[in-house]
């Protein structure tokens, strides 16, 4: 019966960041472009850095480092982003946001931030509160359950 409603909770949370997505996504005029829903969620791994490893773009993504490559060509053929090899260390390499990917992503994330006062305009104090502490517990909980499997993995 727990697992019932675990899964109910969890198909709950993954509409929900189906819609708040859809949501940010019609909402905002730069993003509606031929890019595809993978490129704009990849724009947020550029949250608050303009210019990061490919090591980082792929931890921040949560996709494994052999796929970046083709991510980061279709990031590059749309303009968004432009890729170099680092001067001290060519091994590495560094994905740079252009000015268009700054301005797509900046549009995103003031369209995130836009949903979620929508959200917080409908709901009193107390119940933000509440939300806010659940949705905290809830990625506590999450964390140790993902460390507690990676460190059986290693």
């Amino acid at each position: 019966m727990e697992e019932d409603k675990l899964f109910k909770y969890l198909t709950f949370l993954r509409d929900f960041s189906r819609v708040y997505t859809q949501q940010i996504m019609e909402g905002n005029v730069p993003m509606q472009s031929d890019l595809k829903l993978s490129q704009l969620k990849a724009l947020y791994a550029f949250r608050d850095k303009d210019c990061i490893t490919m090591k980082e773009f792929a931890m921040n993504l949560g996709v494994k480092f052999p796929n970046m490559t083709m991510i980061v060509d279709g990031l590059e053929h749309e303009g968004i982003v432009e890729r170099e090899r680092g001067q001290e260390d060519r091994r590495k390499v560094f994905v740079t946001l252009t000015d268009r990917g700054k301005e797509i992503r900046n549009g995103f994330l003031q369209q995130r931030g836009k949903i979620a006062e929508e959200i917080f305009a409908n709901i009193t104090d107390d119940e933000r509160d509440l939300l806010l502490s659940s949705l905290e517990h809830v990625c506590e909980i999450f964390g140790k359950s993902f460390e507690d499997r990676m460190e059986k993995k290693s």
